[in-house]
C-alpha cells in the first residue's frame, strides 16, 4: 500500500528585506493557514551587488516570531562555518524561547556565503563538520556538563537545568543537503531535510533515496512525515505573464550559482533538459556577465525546475509536482517588484493553491 502525507507549505525569504515587511510577510503566511511555517535563509553581504541590504538572520528571525503566534519559525539556513556550534546553539535557543517552542534551526554548508571566508572545505568536509556542529547544539539545548573535542570544533560547557526553567532540551535540526552525502546524512541524524533552490521532481527522488541510504546504514526507521523541503522560487498573480517575469531572474542567479559552486550536474540534469541549455550560463561566467543573464531564462526553463510562477492555476499544477515527488515541505521563496507583490503572491497561494493540495507520497517509503 502506498503512504501517502499531506502535505505543509512554508514561505521562505533571504534576510536582505526590510524588517518590518518581513512581519507582515509571516502575519499574512500564519493568517493563510500555511502550516509549514515562516522561514529565514541567511543572506550575505555580496547581496549589495543587487541592490541589496542583508540584517542579521537571528533578529529578522526574532522579528517574525514576535508577528506570530502558532506557526512554525525556521531558519533554513545558516552555515556552521559561519559561527562556532556554541554560538549558534545559544542564538537557536533564544529564538526557540522568544516563539514558545515554534523554531526549527537549519545549518547547511551555504557555499556562496563561506566563499569569501578563509576556510578550505576540501580540508573542512562538509559531512564531518555539519556533524560535530549538530552535536554539539544538541549537547547545549540538553542542558548536561560536557566536553567534546571533535576533528574540527572543541566545547567544554558546564550543566545547567533548561527543564527547570522551562526550556526545551531539544530543538528540531534541518540540515540543507544539495550532495548525495549531506542528504544521507539528514538521513542518518538529522530532524528534517531541506533541498536548494531549483528543486525539480527529479531531484526530489535523488534527495529521498540518499536520505533513505542513509538512514538505512544506521538501522533509523524515518517517520513517515518525515519534513522533506526544499527553497522553491514562487510568485503567483492573475497575471501570469507578470509572475513569471517576477521569477525570471531570480532563476538565473540560482542556475549561474550551481554552475559555479556545485560540482556535480545532478540539479541541472534533473531538469531533464539538454547539457547544452547552460552553454550560454558558462559563457557568461567566463566572460564576466554573469549577473546579467535574465534574457537566457526561458518559461521552460523554469518550468522543467518547476518554480513556482503564474496564476493560480499554474502555481497549483506546478506545487503538486512536487508534492507528489515527496517534497513534503515546499518553501515557497515569494519573489516579488514590490512588498505588495509579494503579499499578493502569499494570499494567492494560501487562498487558491494550498487548500486543494492532494497528499503526496512519504519520503519515508
Amino acid at each position: 500500500m502506498t503512504v501517502t502525507v499531506d502535505p505543509k507549505v512554508g514561505v521562505i525569504f533571504k534576510s536582505y528585506e526590510p524588517l518590518p515587511a518581513m512581519q507582515k510577510y509571516a502575519a499574512l503566511t500564519e493568517e493563510m493557514g500555511m502550516t509549514g511555517g515562516f522561514w529565514i535563509a541567511e543572506a550575505y553581504h555580496w547581496f549589495r551587488k543587487y541592490g541589496l541590504e542583508s540584517r542579521g538572520c537571528f533578529t529578522t528571525l526574532a522579528a517574525v516570531g514576535m508577528a506570530t503566534k502558532e506557526i512554525p519559525i525556521g531558519l533554513g539556513i545558516t552555515s556552521p562555518y559561519m559561527r562556532h556550534p556554541t554560538i549558534q546553539a545559544n542564538e537557536a535557543a533564544a529564538l526557540d524561547e522568544l516563539t514558545g517552542g515554534r523554531f526549527i534551526m537549519g545549518i547547511g554548508a551555504g557555499m556562496v556565503g563561506i566563499e569569501y571566508l578563509e576556510y578550505d572545505t576540501k580540508v573542512m568536509k562538509p559531512v564531518p563538520v555539519h556533524r560535530e556542529s549538530m552535536d554539539i547544539m544538541r549537547k547545549v539545548w540538553s542542558g548536561e556538563a560536557f566536553t567534546y573535542k571533535g576533528q574540527f570544533y572543541e566545547s567544554t560547557m558546564p550543566a545547567y537545568d533548561r527543564a527547570a526553567d522551562g526550556l526545551e532540551t531539544e530543538i528540531p535540526i534541518y540540515v540543507g543537503a544539495t550532495g548525495p552525502y549531506m542528504q544521507r546524512l539528514a538521513g542518518k541524524e538529522s530532524d528534517g531535510m531541506l533541498l536548494a533552490g531549483l528543486t525539480a521532481p527529479h531531484f526530489v527522488e535523488y534527495a529521498i533515496e540518499n536520505m533513505q541510504k542513509g538512514a538505512a546504514s544506521v538501522d533509523r526507521t524515518l517517520p513517515d512525515n518525515f519534513p522533506v523541503g526544499g527553497v522553491i522560487l514562487c510568485a503567483c498573480s492573475e497575471d501570469g505573464d507578470k509572475a513569471r517575469d517576477a521569477t525570471r531572474s531570480y532563476t538565473g542567479t540560482y542556475v549561474i550559482n550551481k554552475i559555479r559552486n556545485i560540482k556535480n550536474d545532478i540539479i541541472l540534469g534533473g531538469s531533464g533538459l539538454p547539457d547544452s541549455t547552460w552553454d550560454p550560463f558558462r559563457k557568461a561566467i567566463a566572460e564576466g556577465t554573469e549577473d546579467n543573464v535574465t534574457h537566457l531564462v526561458t518559461d521552460e526553463i523554469m518550468r522543467r525546475f518547476t518554480v513556482i510562477s503564474g496564476d493560480p492555476d499554474d502555481c497549483l499544477e506546478i506545487t503538486q509536482e512536487l508534492v507528489d515527488s515527496g517534497l513534503n515541505l515546499p518553501l515557497l521563496e515569494v519573489v516579488g517588484a514590490s512588498e505588495e507583490d509579494n503579499l499578493d503572491s502569499i494570499r494567492l497561494m494560501g487562498e487558491h493553491v494550498v487548500p486543494n493540495l492532494k497528499p503526496g507520497r512519504s519520503a519515508a517509503h
